[in-house]
């Protein structure tokens, strides 16, 4: 039979391991698989999932990134590196998770600004309802949504979960120099796109 995710009970005395030791009790075949994994979800699920909110700014989709995101370190725990931390694991993982679902959400987009196109007089409540929204949201938070994924994700991995060039640099899968680089490119981009952006109501920035 199958394993069972988040199925069994957890002993006490998972809470005292660390993620290494975590990790090694959950690649042993036995009973206590699913309550170790149960403890790392426990653990480090909090800074995943808000993570992925600022990322998505979708309370609904970091939700759903977020079991899609543990569904795949389930599956592939066997692969993980113990020499790397755990926690950048996780983020590299959800950061993938958040991007491939942008990009599916992307198409979609696409797709129904074609179609709200060819029939504007029946959107036009929506566009301007939509537009009403975006301009009470915070000036940053706007510029943010603006800039690609993959640098949104960037600054947020150093700015809002604080982690080093080196970690960033684990969950990216390059070293920390180059992650040092592309972190501080889509910091130009995003203070570029601060600069230029007008707010009705607000004046320059």
């Amino acid at each position: 039979m199958g394993r069972t995710l988040l199925s069994s009970p957890e002993p006490s005395e998972l809470r005292d391991l660390d993620d290494g030791e975590l990790v090694a009790r959950c690649l042993r075949a036995g009973e206590h698989y699913d309550a170790a994994f149960e403890q790392l979800y426990a653990r480090h699920a909090s800074r995943v999932f808000g993570f992925l909110l600022k990322l998505t700014g979708n309370r609904s989709a970091a939700e759903d990134a977020l079991q899609e995101t543990f569904l795949r370190v389930y599956k592939s725990l066997e692969r993980f590196d113990a020499r790397r931390s755990l926690s950048a694991w996780l983020l590299q993982i959800a950061r993938y998770v958040a991007i491939d679902a942008y990009r599916v959400e992307k198409k979609v987009r696409r797709l129904e600004e074609r179609r709200a196109a060819e029939n504007p007089e029946g959107t036009r409540g929506e566009v301007e309802g939509e537009a009403e929204r975006n301009e009470r949201e915070r000036v940053v938070g706007e510029v943010l949504a603006e800039l690609s994924i993959e640098d949104r994700s960037l600054l947020l991995l150093r700015h809002f979960e604080g982690m080093t060039f080196r970690e960033i640099g684990e969950a990216i899968d390059c070293s920390a120099r180059t992650a040092q680089n592309r972190v501080e490119a889509a910091a130009r981009r995003f203070q570029r796109a601060l600069k230029g952006r007008r707010i009705v109501g607000r004046g320059d920035l």
